[in-house]
């Protein structure tokens, strides 16, 4: 079961937690995660939740624990259809060449190959997130996304399958671009699925939607709404065993508490803000 994290020491636990099972899951030793990046006493503080690595030494450390410091995917899709094409597709995602996979993608005899509802929401998956990376257009991405949704069916099934969730959320997220007016009746939906354990499947990528959800009420000024809704992700990736996403939700969990350093916030939620953005001094994930 998760530990609820309310406060930085709960977090920097729950932070050295992660590292540790991941480093014993890859059948490292302290000594070898720190080789050439720190003191192995360091690692040993880390992962007793005594110490929290900077922003750089936790990128190093992930790294080296082949942990993902970019809002990909951890599980890719099929598109059973065309078994090459999508492996393509895989490959040009995972490795950010957006531009070059709308390209790819951007083919009508393809898609015209295409039949089935599953294979079609997870063209245009891709080509939606594809688009939306490669050129901003938030518009052009949503009408991917909008298609995507229309194969859904029925609309609002007794279970979902993880990509409809992540096409609920995507649709939501994107669609914060378009307007500053605080809209998050998508993201909502998305996780109170999660919470009712309404799933065909559960995947990893389901971390995403909690990390896009806070990073959404962060951009347009509600960090305290933020707060539990990441601090609720790190929580569910706990119980689940994952470690995806980990780099990127400790520096938006810094952004967060920044965020929240005013008046009207309790002196410990200051002190954390001061703690974890004095920690996190470079930019561990850019992201839109």
């Amino acid at each position: 079961m998760a530990t609820t994290i309310t406060d930085f020491a709960s977090a920097v636990t729950t932070l050295g937690q992660h590292l540790q099972l991941r480093r014993q899951a890859l059948g490292l030793s302290q000594q070898a995660l720190a080789a050439g990046i720190c003191a192995q006493s360091l690692v040993d503080r880390i992962e007793q939740g005594q110490d929290v690595p900077n922003a750089v030494l936790l990128a190093q450390l992930c790294e080296r624990l082949n942990l993902p410091l970019v809002c990909a995917l951890k599980e890719n899709y099929p598109i059973r259809r065309l078994p090459t094409f999508s492996r393509r597709v895989h490959h040009l995602y995972n490795r950010q060449r957006f531009a070059d996979l709308v390209a790819y993608m951007d083919n009508p005899e393809r898609l015209r190959v295409l039949k089935t509802d599953e294979d079609l929401k997870t063209y245009y998956y891709y080509y939606g997130c594809a688009t939306y990376q490669a050129t901003h257009d938030a518009v052009a991405a949503l009408r991917s996304v909008h298609t995507a949704l229309t194969m859904m069916m029925p609309q609002r099934p007794l279970r979902y399958r993880t990509l409809e969730v992540l096409l609920i959320a995507m649709e939501n997220d994107i669609g914060v671009a378009l307007t500053p007016r605080a809209n998050f009746a998508g993201f909502e939906r998305a996780v109170r699925i999660i919470r009712e354990d309404r799933l065909v499947d559960v995947s990893e990528n389901l971390c995403v939607i909690f990390y896009q959800y806070a990073r959404a009420c962060l951009h347009l000024g509600y960090p305290e709404r933020a707060l539990p809704i990441l601090l609720e992700g790190i929580d569910w990736a706990v119980a689940h065993q994952s470690h995806y996403l980990l780099a990127d939700d400790y520096y938006l969990l810094a952004q967060i508490y920044a965020g929240l350093q005013q008046p009207t916030v309790s002196p410990a939620a200051r002190q954390t803000a001061v703690a974890l953005a004095e920690t996190f001094k470079q930019v561990v994930y850019q992201g839109e």
